[in-house]
């Protein structure tokens, strides 16, 4: 996460960020590109990551510019950027490496790689297309479910599907397989390197936008170029209209992302005017240097001065995702697009603190279907939940004893033993996407019997005092704002979930508790 200390003469406090590479890839292009193990040394996303950290910091002895003055909200304050680790992922990690030494390489790799949280990765115009025939790229799919979809790295990478729309039928297929069955989360597609640039708004396109938003999945298009943008755009507007007069419900879940909207585009209007139309985001990849300075403030003036906030309903920075296009680009362009988010141009040009955490990772969060779906607990799971205490409650005891640090150690043991797997993790927000607090949903699967599976959730209710470990009971819905005893609305979850739960801090009897859920 990136961590900014904010000074001012009222008050000193800080502020996490996400950051999540919104475009990456997995797999192995007929190009000779290749991103086969995001652990490999050297190349890997991993160590991709932390050479991306690494130059940040030397930007930052070069330039000075790890901490300067600036002005937020008309008052003189003092901004200090760091990096800090999520401590919910690492200290999973931590205590799997104490435990038995299971999963020591990629341990080692976010130890380092303290700032990139997540990125998503989708297939290359790779060499596993037409490997099977229900899609062209059913094996490439099925390649990047196998990474994403399983612990450790489904806490690390986001998997989108790819499809070529001009199959017709076994495109829009290949989604709904892609979501329902292989657990991918959204949608890559790319016009030119298929052959489809001439054709990008007409009726296949179309079906395959109308199965993904029926998933809520955002889709990405790959673009060279402000032709196929604006064709993008005349697509996006035909879609629309076509959702709106045959399943208007769909709508909010229509969600475009406008690949390398920027590069080559700077006070291009038409392009911004493309980027910020409904259903539609811009996301930032090939941008750099000197270009990316140039683009925040050509594009937020013009959004401001043509009134476009009244419009939308949106800030600027609402319209725009950090992505690296890794392994195409690399550690140097992606520095240099971040640097000129977090310098100190950006924000004596108007930037904003909630602008960069907007571009380096809420926008992309806000996207996903579990954020947008309503998450039910269909798989009528026996509710055991697990209260963890702190057991010298209100003495300042030691870090050991801190519940967060407990559940940690809980969740590991079902993981070191051979109890669950995790498929997915969806961070769980206080009241708005702006509060994280080291809560989460595990989309968890029994390791005997994969047709067990449960939405296992983590929860703080008293800070550093009380946390929780339980499943959500048959027809509960999972609320990503997360939950209050005195709301009316969660007294259900909290009567059927304390009236199930065994107070524990002690590691094996927990890990047992739990483990029945999946017997």
């Amino acid at each position: 996460m990136l961590t900014v200390k904010i000074e001012s003469t009222k008050r000193t406090h800080i502020k996490n960020l996400f950051v999540i590479d919104a475009h990456s890839h997995l797999g192995e292009d007929v190009d000779g590109a290749t991103m086969m193990n995001p652990l490999a040394p050297g190349s890997g996303t991993f160590d991709f990551w932390v050479n991306v950290q690494t130059k940040l910091i030397k930007e930052w002895i070069k330039t000075g510019e790890k901490s300067f003055q600036t002005k937020m909200d008309g008052e003189s304050v003092k901004l200090t950027f760091d990096f800090t680790p999520i401590p919910f992922i690492t200290k999973i990690f931590e205590n799997l490496q104490t435990l038995n030494g299971n999963f020591s390489d990629i341990n080692e790799k976010i130890s380092y790689a303290t700032f990139i949280d997540q990125a998503v990765v989708f297939p290359f115009q790779d060499t596993f297309r037409n490997k099977q025939p229900e899609a062209l790229y059913r094996a490439s799919n099925i390649n990047i479910s196998r990474f994403t979809t399983r612990f450790p790295f489904s806490f690390k990478l986001i998997g989108y599907c790819r499809v070529d729309p001009m199959e017709g039928e076994k495109t829009v297929n290949e989604v709904k397989y892609g979501n329902e069955v292989l657990g991918l989360r959204g949608l890559k597609l790319h016009p030119r390197s298929e052959g489809w640039i001439d054709h990008v708004n007409t009726q296949k396109p179309i079906n395959v936008l109308i199965e993904a938003a029926k998933h809520s999945m955002p889709t990405l298009f790959d673009t060279r170029g402000r032709k196929t943008i604006l064709d993008i755009q005349d697509l996006i507007d035909n879609t629309r209209s076509i959702i709106q007069k045959s399943n208007p419900e769909l709508l909010p879940h229509f969600k475009v992302i406008i690949g390398h909207c920027a590069q080559g585009n700077v006070d291009d209007y038409e392009v911004y005017d493309a980027i910020i139309q409904p259903n539609t985001v811009g996301e930032l990849s090939m941008l750099h240097g000197s270009g990316a300075g140039n683009f925040f403030a050509s594009f937020r003036n013009w959004y401001i001065k043509n009134n476009k906030e009244k419009i939308t309903g949106k800030k600027w920075s609402e319209f725009l995702l950090y992505g690296s296009d890794y392994p195409y680009f690399g550690d140097v362009h992606a520095e240099k697009l971040i640097i000129y988010i977090i310098n100190k141009q950006f924000f004596d040009s108007g930037g904003t603190l909630n602008d960069v955490e907007n571009i380096l990772g809420l926008n992309l969060i806000k996207l996903l279907p579990e954020y947008n779906l309503p998450q039910i607990e269909k798989n009528n799971v026996m509710v055991k939940s697990t209260l963890i205490p702190n057991i010298q409650l209100g003495q300042g005891p030691p870090q050991d004893n801190i519940p967060l640090n407990i559940g940690t150690k809980i969740i590991a043991k079902l993981l070191s033993d051979n109890i669950i797997d995790i498929s997915k993790l969806c961070f769980q927000f206080k009241e708005s996407f702006e509060n994280y607090n080291n809560e989460a949903l595990l989309k968890t699967v029994s390791k005997t019997s994969p047709n067990k599976i449960s939405n296992l959730l983590f929860m703080n209710l008293l800070q550093n005092q009380l946390a929780i470990i339980t499943p959500l009971k048959n027809d509960a819905k999972w609320n990503k704002f997360g939950y209050k005893y005195f709301n009316i609305e969660d007294h259900e979850l909290f009567n059927s979930v304390l009236s199930n739960s065994y107070p524990t801090n002690d590691i094996n009897q927990a890990t047992y508790i739990i483990s029945q859920i999946f017997q």
